[in-house]
């Protein structure tokens, strides 16, 4: 009966909500434009770390809020939104925080797919800014394989057939965020530097007055199921996962693509 329900209520659930919420009163919006698995968690965890920042979800993504845009076509650049649900929905959110933490003004978006759509989501909102994010393609392929494929039960074909379609993935993606630095402006953090250095990610924001200096570069982070720890670059780690057929595969794709390696200061294995 439980089961039953919740099915019931998921398909009444409205596909584009629209809650009450005041439109005079906006924070400050932060997009974080990354591809998924690539360390924006972490990124946004020391983020919001400051008592004037705050993040829709606790994993930073405010696209699980609104069923529509959380949908399986979600990568689709040519998906119709219901922008101004979009807006009643984070805006309501952000003001229900507000109401228990009046100093809280800014929002830390990082939904990946946003970076399909981002000059119409980002301009429903007054005040905005963006930091564009990225990760080495082998690690960022490696993670994704063993986290959301069933490696230990798949066929070897089916393997490679997986880690091709996750390059190809990479590399489009990483040409958005490269047009978003080249034809925007944008400034862009890779998750190594990130790590290397933290404080670079201040020197990149473009915030609120004072909301800088209130962020804490040393904040312990959790990321998806690991346990509470420091900044701490998880490549190598993922890397050695992969085998040397596997980075074969990988460089059948990675390898025509080096100057789009090289701009991100990527090398190939």
């Amino acid at each position: 009966m439980k089961k039953t329900l919740k099915s019931l209520y998921q398909s009444v659930k409205p596909k584009w909500p629209k809650p009450k919420h005041d439109e005079s009163d906006q924070p400050y919006f932060l997009f974080l434009l990354t591809p998924p698995n690539s360390g924006s968690t972490a990124i946004a965890k020391v983020l919001d770390s400051s008592p004037r920042t705050m993040t829709l979800t606790p994993n930073g993504e405010g696209q699980w809020l609104v069923p529509g845009l959380c949908s399986a076509d979600r990568w689709d650049p040519d998906k119709e939104v219901d922008y101004s649900s979009v807006k009643a929905v984070w805006l309501n959110r952000y003001q229900k925080v507000k109401s228990q933490h009046s100093e809280v003004d800014v929002v830390i978006e990082k939904s990946p797919p946003n970076m399909m759509r981002i000059a119409d989501l980002s301009s429903q909102f007054d005040r905005v800014s963006f930091l564009a994010n990225n990760r080495d393609p082998y690690a960022n392929c490696s993670s994704r394989l063993f986290r959301y494929h069933d490696v230990e039960n798949v066929t070897l074909s089916s393997r490679q057939e997986i880690l091709i379609d996750l390059a190809r993935v990479w590399v489009e993606r990483s040409r958005r965020i490269r047009e978003f630095v080249e034809g925007g402006g944008v400034p862009v953090l890779t998750y190594e530097r990130f790590c290397e250095s933290p404080s670079l990610l201040l020197d990149m924001l473009s915030l609120p007055e004072g909301v800088a200096e209130t962020i804490s570069l040393n904040a312990h982070v959790k990321v998806k199921d690991y346990e509470l720890q420091p900044i701490i670059n998880q490549n190598q780690r993922q890397i050695s996962n992969l085998t040397a057929d596997d980075v074969d595969c990988l460089n059948s794709v990675l390898c025509p693509e080096r100057d789009l390696l090289d701009y991100f200061d990527y090398k190939l294995l």
